[in-house]
């Protein structure tokens, strides 16, 4: 019994805190949304390398709390860096008004979805995960972790799942140190004027799908 137990223990620190989180019950209405996104064929993207499908430009929005409508976007604040030798920013925000950085696309590939910026000063740039952030604890039952990057190129985690569910998209990561981890924000975060908007540097990964997972997806105007 003893050595079960032991087994049961190691098990359960070699998969870690994500290993029962689960995707969320997909609404009928999954497949049509994502047969709605198949709007450009991948050839359209010559430099994107097994491309299968990309979406037309459209924005995400968080469906509840005092973000709610919020977009998706880029700080002007943002930091540059490097991950796996690829150029980085450090900046995906919540900003109350959109401007041309909130537009993305969905690009479909065999190994899941990327999430590529369709417009702006980082035209063509991917939201990626970078393994090294560290976590912090998001309340007395969530743990979060500020991972997610804007990408000159794809990097090895950069793959999404998408899930309609009942209360709006869920993205979830793929690959890597937080693969089944799910976008997320930091609910209580400050936030700061830039021009005529409020801009909230708090978009996470969390280690399970909780209210600030679901996110509701427009055509950019």
């Amino acid at each position: 019994m003893k050595r079960i137990l032991f087994f049961l223990a190691t098990a359960l620190l070699i998969a870690g805190p994500n290993s029962f989180a689960e995707s969320p019950p997909a609404l009928d209405g999954h497949d049509a949304f994502i047969k709605s996104l198949r709007e450009r064929k991948g050839s359209d993207a010559p430099k994107d390398k097994g491309v299968k499908s990309i979406s037309k430009p459209r924005t995400l929005s968080p469906v509840v709390s005092r973000f709610k409508g919020w977009f998706i976007d880029i700080t002007d604040k943002a930091k540059p860096g490097k991950l796996d030798g690829v150029g980085v920013i450090e900046g995906i925000s919540l900003a109350s008004k959109s401007r041309d950085t909130s537009a993305w696309q969905f690009v479909e590939t065999k190994k899941g979805y990327l999430v590529r910026a369709a417009a702006g000063k980082y035209k063509g740039w991917y939201i990626v995960v970078d393994d090294s952030a560290k976590t912090r604890s998001e309340g007395p039952t969530l743990t979060v972790t500020p991972a997610l990057r804007l990408a000159k190129r794809p990097t090895a985690n950069s793959h999404w799942k998408l899930t309609l569910a009942k209360l709006g998209l869920v993205l979830e990561a793929t690959s890597g140190k937080y693969n089944g981890w799910f976008w997320d924000f930091g609910g209580g975060d400050p936030s700061h004027k830039e021009g005529d908007r409020e801009v909230a540097v708090n978009v996470l990964l969390a280690e399970k799908v909780v209210a600030g997972s679901y996110f509701a997806v427009k055509p950019a105007m």
